[in-house]
């Protein structure tokens, strides 16, 4: 009844425009594992309020009602890769969902957004709705993520089956529906990135963000328009592992060339290949 009561209520839905056209959101966008965390955490060291708080290491928001609404909106939208093909119903549902979200902030007037990996795959639907919002893109080498597990390639979750679906590999091994996945996320970015005026993504690379943290968040700093600070500093002098950089070496090469012709043309799109 929620939302077919405020779908009815022209002041709310006006409330919601308003809020929409408004507000610049900067979410962080990437497949799970694949370093949102980290980027989450430098990135809050940077006053950037994504709504997150020290007692939650994945630097998901922790109003878990919005994280809920958010895969809730997935399940639908997935599989619609550009803004055209968004459902009206989902942008006022998302932006909703959104507001309430923002309310718990305490309607910041700094920098806002959120990181949830779910996210990632309603990119399309997030740009439609906030037309100024902003995207950190990061990607992690998908030999890496061929070896993780996630709900997103898990075919006994149902986004996952979906994604498998969508990607031909319901039937194929284990670490070759992890890739498949990897590929089909990242492509979907890249395909909504030729809709978007470059001034609204900013990409990284995990890889780079581990070996010259400094480098790429400086470059994040130069994105949001913020200053770097000494508590962004001292997280990336401690936190940052980079021994997480090319683990997939320590599989089974003939698995891993088996992934790379899988995935080979996005790997190199990437300059991982």
């Amino acid at each position: 009844m929620f939302w077919i009561n405020w779908l009815l209520d022209p002041g709310q839905r006006k409330r919601l425009e308003a809020f929409r056209q408004a507000e610049r959101p900067v979410v962080l966008m990437g497949r799970g594992h694949s370093g949102t965390r980290v980027l989450s955490w430098a990135c809050a060291h940077l006053g950037l309020n994504l709504g997150t708080g020290d007692d939650l290491a994945t630097g998901d928001p922790t109003d878990t009602k919005f994280t809920a609404k958010v895969k809730r909106i997935a399940q639908r939208e997935l599989g619609r890769r550009e803004g055209a093909e968004v459902c009206d119903r989902d942008i006022w549902k998302f932006a909703a969902a959104a507001h309430e979200y923002f309310q718990g902030l305490g309607a910041p007037r700094g920098l806002w957004g959120w990181k949830f990996p779910e996210t990632y795959l309603v990119a399309p639907l997030v740009a439609r709705t906030f037309p100024g919002s902003r995207f950190l893109h990061v990607v992690r080498d998908g030999r890496d993520i061929a070896f993780k597990t996630h709900l997103t390639d898990n075919p006994r979750r149902r986004i996952g089956r979906r994604i498998l679906a969508r990607s031909s590999a319901l039937e194929s091994p284990r670490h070759i529906q992890a890739a498949a996945s990897w590929k089909y996320q990242v492509d979907s970015f890249d395909r909504l990135r030729q809709e978007l005026p470059r001034d609204r993504v900013c990409d990284l690379r995990f890889e780079d963000l581990c070996l010259k943290p400094m480098e790429v968040m400086s470059q994040v700093c130069e994105f949001l328009g913020l200053e770097m600070t000494e508590p962004c500093k001292r997280y990336l002098e401690t936190e940052i592992n980079t021994a997480k950089v090319g683990q997939y070496r320590e599989n089974d090469p003939a698995l891993v060339s088996q992934v790379e012709e899988r995935i080979g043309d996005t790997l190199r799109r990437w300059r991982y290949l």
